[in-house]
């Protein structure tokens, strides 16, 4: 399945319109296309509504000049941050953001003190009062009564020593369960904000769907070792923590562990049939880690997917010698937004290709990379997205309202596709 990515001026649409840039309803004149006067409570169509290619008529240094191209721009801004509006509009949210933040901020006291002074946590971003709360309505404890799946609690050392937790979901009784086992998934965590937490969303989802997962925090961050096991003014790997080598590393280090004998669900888990997750840094390293060892069957990359050439994996990651691929091998699906942190205006027509605000930093490389050496792969823009769709951040960070839920339906599809040859227990083929 190969699908080029056109933003901007251009629209991709699916049935479930998530594809493309700036929008339009399809039933409204796209001149009378703009904001609400008043906030809409719940989910405003127009932010998903079917969209019609306008010319954005640029002038000869790239400027838009068409009013109506002006105006579809502006909705999508108003559309990319209305995840946030709909937190402060609600007092459920509010109420259970405390609460659960609350819970949470004393168990992460709990474990600092259980680990000791030799094993001090990273993730200074959980430090904030309520921050590990993320999306409160998705926590361990109410996923598990709610479903009946099972999130147990490991923890493994990385390469370099440092000590790594995160938990293994297992599906629920009702999910089947393949006669070789459950298809498995580690997702990789992003960068700073990005702790374990944050991808409770697609971890619980693939987990009802009938697949093992592995959610972490690596090196540095959230419930993680801040430190490796040795630490000198000369050599202390991973530090500082937000670098390239603590999340390709970690990714790697929780695949082994993933399908070592200490992971309390290897029983349950086929191993012939892995993928890896990752967003931001983390998609950086799946990326990475996907190409260069053999065990990876598949790739899906949270904005975004990035190049890679195998001749270069040992100078990136440290995989075991009868795991190490020679060549590309692993189909792989690319994620990106409109929208990269700062929701701004589009003073020129997008570049398609991607650039540093929009369309993810390494734009589409990742997947041309892949589509000209042959290999399956597939790119999908989300309208008003933006770099925090992925992370459901409390009250700070922009995002818009159901591109969580897109790039959910898409990374099942996917893994569906490649993990269980097309075959979903859920849905017919």
């Amino acid at each position: 399945m190969r699908l080029t990515k056109r933003r901007g001026i251009l629209a991709a649409v699916s049935a479930s319109a998530v594809l493309a840039a700036p929008l339009a309803s399809a039933a409204t004149p796209a001149t009378h296309v703009t904001a609400p006067q008043a906030p809409v409570i719940g989910v405003d169509s127009q932010c998903f509504a079917p969209a019609k290619h306008i010319d954005p008529q640029p002038d000869s240094a790239g400027h838009p000049t068409n009013p109506a191209w002006i105006q579809r721009d502006e909705l999508n801004q108003y559309c990319a941050e209305l995840r946030i509006r709909d937190q402060v509009t609600s007092p459920a949210f509010i109420r259970a953001n405390g609460d659960t933040g609350n819970a949470l901020y004393v168990q992460q006291a709990q474990e600092q003190l259980a680990d000791g002074p030799g094993h001090i946590h990273g993730g200074f971003t959980t430090l904030v009062p309520g921050s590990q709360a993320a999306d409160p309505f998705r926590s361990v404890d109410a996923w598990q009564k709610l479903t009946g799946g099972r999130a147990i609690r490991v923890t493994f050392t990385s390469l370099d020593g440092a000590q790594l937790h995160g938990h293994i979901w297992l599906p629920p009784k009702k999910a089947p369960k393949p006669r070789h086992g459950y298809p498995g998934i580690v997702i990789t965590d992003g960068s700073v904000q990005g702790f374990e937490n944050l991808y409770y969303w697609a971890a619980e989802g693939l987990a009802q769907y009938g697949y093992e997962v592995l959610t972490y925090d690596v090196q540095g961050q959230g419930d993680s070792d801040l430190l490796p096991a040795d630490c000198t003014p000369s050599s202390c790997p991973g530090v500082p923590y937000q670098q390239s080598y603590n999340f390709y590393q970690g990714s790697e280090d929780a695949l082994n562990f993933f399908l070592g004998a200490h992971n309390p669900g290897r029983t349950a888990l086929d191993a012939q049939h892995v993928g890896v997750t990752g967003h931001s840094l983390g998609a950086s390293a799946v990326s990475w880690v996907g190409q260069c060892d053999s065990r990876v069957k598949t790739i899906v990359a949270w904005d975004d997917l990035i190049p890679v050439t195998p001749k270069q994996c040992a100078a990136n990651v440290t995989i075991p010698k009868a795991y190490r691929a020679t060549r590309l091998h692993a189909p792989a699906l690319a994620t990106t937004n409109d929208y990269e942190f700062n929701v701004q205006p589009a003073y020129k027509v997008p570049n398609p290709h991607g650039d540093s605000n929009a369309g993810g930093l390494d734009g589409d490389a990742g997947y041309l990379s892949l589509a000209k050496a042959g290999i399956d792969s597939e790119i999908v823009s989300f309208r008003n997205g933006t770099h925090l769709t992925y992370t459901y951040i409390p009250y700070v960070l922009p995002s818009n309202e159901l591109s969580e839920r897109f790039a959910f339906y898409y990374t099942l599809a996917w893994f569906d596709r490649y993990l269980r040859g097309g075959a979903d227990p859920y849905t017919s083929q």
